[in-house]
């Protein structure tokens, strides 16, 4: 039994390395549309003294682990990406432009209020999607310049849960 080859139709090539195309841009894209809180982050994640973590895809599974054994244990499950940052550690011009950045970014979100943390108090805020739920979480300690985004979907009860935790 003989198998008939048969050619591919014109622009068969084209049309595949087309859509390769497209896919990269999308996904290029996608991975640089960060919150503002994120962008802020991801700006002072280099400088001198700054520790950051970021965990996302496959490192999520290790950072919901050791989300479980903090205040933010009711929303682990559904975090998506977690940034952290600390600047602590960074010279008294970088907190400062730090914290100045990190309010204008704070204009786009909603102030839940202070809770105590074993830091200290910390300000939360969040995003809301325009529904009934949060897009991101953002707990910024002021007195220790440490900052933590959690992205993800949450309910306004897992946000009432955080403050009997």
């Amino acid at each position: 039994m003989s198998r008939l080859r048969t050619r591919p139709q014109p622009g068969f090539f084209m049309r595949k390395s087309l859509t390769i195309i497209i896919l990269l841009l999308v996904s290029v894209v996608s991975l640089h549309a960060q919150t503002p809180v994120e962008d802020v982050i991801l700006n002072y994640e280099g400088a001198k003294g700054a520790r950051s973590f970021i965990a996302q895809g496959v490192r999520m599974a290790l950072a919901r682990q050791l989300m479980k054994a903090t205040q933010v244990a009711p929303v682990a499950s559904d975090v998506d990406r977690l940034y952290v940052l600390k600047m602590d550690n960074a010279d008294s011009d970088a907190r400062s432009e730090f914290v100045h950045d990190l309010y204008r970014a704070l204009a786009d979100y909603r102030y839940y209020g202070q809770c105590p943390s074993k830091n200290g108090e910390v300000d939360v805020y969040y995003m809301s999607n325009g529904k009934d739920n949060v897009q991101e979480l953002v707990i910024y300690n002021p007195a220790t310049f440490s900052l933590n985004s959690l992205y993800g979907d949450f309910t306004y009860k897992q946000l009432v849960a955080l403050d009997t935790e």
